[in-house]
Order: C-alpha cells, then sequence, then structure tokens
C-alpha cells in the first residue's frame, strides 16, 4: 500500500517545474505553486519537505569524493548507453583538470535528471497541467528591516513581521478564510461564527473564529500564541501522532518540527508581539543573538572586529529607538567603537 504522504513527496521532487521553482523562482511559478499549495492544504508539509530536499541537494557535490564522481559519471555513462543512439564521434580523452571538473558536474547533473525521470515513471499521474487553478493569490513580502500593516478581505488585521511574507485570495470564497505563512505575524481576527479563519504555518495550521494571536516559524521552530480568544492548533505532519491542541489566553505551543515534539508555556505578551508596536526585547541576549536581531529589524548588515574579554548578557527593552541611539548606549555599557555608513555598520570591541 501506498502512503499517500510519500506518494505526494516524490511526485514533486521529480516532478521538474516543482525543482525549476525552487532553484530558479520566478513570479509565473511563485503563482502556480502557491495556488497548488493553497488548493491542497493537506499536502503542505510535503511541500516543506520536498523543498529543503531539493535545496540539499545544491549541495551533494562538496560530499562525494573526486573517485566517486568519476565513478558515478562511468555509471550514468553507461546507463545512457542504453536509452541513446550510438554517435560516430571520436572519443574524449579526460585530460586536463576542467574537463574532468566538467565531467564530474555533468554527473551530478545527469544523475539528477534521471533520478527524476525514474520517479516520473513510477509515478506518472502527476501532472502540474491538470492542476485547476483559481483566481491569482495576492502576497504582501517583507524583506530585512521592513515590517507592515494591512487588512484582509474580511477586515482581520495583520501586522507582518520583517523576513516574512503572507499569501491570501483576493476575496475568501466557499465558506472558509485561509491564509499561508512564512515567518511571523500577529493577527486581529473579525469574528464570524460560521467561516472559521485557518493560518497555515510551517507543520501547524491554525484555526479560529475570531481572536488575536501571533504565528511565528523559523529554523524548524513553529511558535503559535495566544493573546485573546480561542485557537485550534492542527499538527500537519501524520507521521508524528500529535493530538490537535486547544490553546487558552497567555499560553503559547512551540513546536520543534525536527524532533515532532512541541510544549505549551505561558509567555509575557511585549515579549512575543511587542514587536508589532515598534518593541524589542532582549534577556540574556549574547553578542551575536543581538547584532543578527539589530541587522534584521533595521535592514543593516553589521561587522564585528574584536572579542569581547566576557559574555554579554544584554536585557533591555527598546521601544521605537534609533540604530545609532542604542549603539551610543553600548559603547558606554561594553566599551565599543562604531561606524554608520548607509546600511553597512563597523563595530569594534575594545575589551
Amino acid at each position: 500500500m501506498i502512503n499517500p504522504d510519500n506518494h505526494i513527496f516524490h511526485q514533486l521532487i521529480s516532478n521538474k517545474d516543482f525543482v525549476l521553482w525552487v532553484n530558479q523562482p520566478n513570479e509565473d511559478r511563485d503563482i502556480f505553486w502557491q495556488n497548488w499549495s493553497y488548493s491542497n492544504a493537506f499536502a503542505q508539509d510535503q511541500v516543506l519537505k520536498a523543498r529543503e530536499f531539493i535545496q540539499r541537494l545544491q549541495f551533494r557535490e562538496d560530499l562525494l569524493s573526486t573517485e566517486e564522481l568519476d565513478g558515478m559519471l562511468g555509471k550514468i555513462l553507461e546507463r545512457e548507453a542504453c536509452y541513446l543512439p550510438v554517435a560516430a564521434e571520436r572519443p574524449v580523452r579526460i585530460g586536463s583538470w576542467a574537463q574532468k571538473q566538467w565531467l564530474r558536474v555533468a554527473a551530478i547533473l545527469l544523475l539528477s535528471l534521471l533520478i527524476g525521470a525514474s520517479l516520473e515513471r513510477i509515478n506518472p499521474t502527476f501532472d502540474t497541467d491538470q492542476v485547476v487553478l483559481q483566481a491569482p493569490l495576492k502576497k504582501v513580502d517583507n524583506p530585512r528591516g521592513i515590517k507592515s500593516s494591512f487588512l484582509l478581505p474580511d477586515g482581520t488585521k495583520v501586522h507582518l513581521n520583517y523576513e516574512s511574507s503572507l499569501t491570501f485570495p483576493p476575496q475568501f470564497e466557499h465558506g472558509e478564510r485561509k491564509v499561508s505563512l512564512v515567518g511571523e505575524a500577529f493577527f486581529d481576527v473579525v469574528h464570524s461564527d460560521s467561516v472559521p479563519f485557518v493560518v497555515l504555518a510551517e507543520g501547524v495550521a491554525v484555526q479560529v473564529l475570531g481572536t488575536s494571536f501571533n504565528v511565528s516559524s523559523s529554523n524548524y521552530q513553529t511558535q503559535v500564541s495566544l493573546v485573546k480568544g480561542k485557537v485550534l492548533v492542527n499538527f500537519l505532519d501524520q507521521h508524528t501522532g500529535l493530538d490537535d491542541q486547544m490553546l487558552t489566553p497567555g499560553n503559547q505551543i512551540h513546536l520543534d518540527r525536527r524532533l515532532g515534539k512541541y510544549t505549551v508555556t505561558p509567555f509575557q505578551t511585549d515579549q512575543i508581539t511587542g514587536w508589532k508596536d515598534g518593541i524589542m526585547m532582549f534577556e540574556d541576549a549574547g553578542m551575536a543573538d543581538f547584532f543578527e536581531r539589530l541587522e534584521k529589524w533595521y535592514g543593516v548588515n553589521i561587522q564585528i572586529f574584536g572579542r569581547p574579554a566576557k559574555p554579554w548578557k544584554i536585557n533591555g527593552r527598546y521601544e521605537n529607538e534609533m540604530l545609532e541611539d542604542i549603539l551610543l548606549g553600548l559603547k558606554f555599557v561594553y566599551n565599543i567603537e562604531y561606524q554608520l555608513n548607509g546600511k553597512n555598520v563597523w563595530i569594534k570591541i575594545n575589551d
């Protein structure tokens, strides 16, 4: 019996258009695959796994030795001979380093194509041309350093954080309100007794009737934090065996998607949702974490010279602060020098 989840995964990684979308995204492919994911919410987790699998393949050649690559090339060429007509061409001598490198690259590409062709023969029913497209979805995409607020078609207010995107239809129809989130957002949902509001994030589907909550996902971690109302969290990966969980205000679910486990804990509202009001909070933050947060918050590139004599533990609350004001405060506490030049920041640690 074929497992439906694995079936979808294999179909996706062997679909040429899906692979192109992962490796070479453009507007047309984005629209198509966002529509497909939106229409097939049950397969979202498999879509994420397929994307990660294809992205990891890009580094596969770094894991193979020279002998393994040369051997792979020979096997591929032998297999290709079964499908290709014999050509009356002079054999190529593999002599120079450049020729060998090119043939190794060709081996990787040929192997990928053969794997794709093989999987397509196993699963011949998957055809993107047969998918019925809905009306083009809308997408709000925030780069580093940019946060935004906007209303959805039903009047729900969304605060979207930096390095995050939200995809949604131009109108909510067919008795559902469903959106797809990458990154972090805060939702203030308009109440409706008959039409649930569903947020699809990495590994979870959050279902509500009307409430305020925060959803964040990155690095295999997904977090749902409820401010008011009530939400039902559905875990999309069926293999974990996790039961759906109802959240109460002031509590959050933290899901580790690699381990397939979650915890439910209380949280401080400002600590989790303060970002939407321009508030950054730090609790015993180390130097690397602190500067990484500043980079994303202000959309800058920070270069650090030197190392502190002892670990930093930064505790603080910054509300709509200018970057230079924060750095000026650090200068007196941690003995640093800094220089700002547009989007570039240089920091010298004198300890």
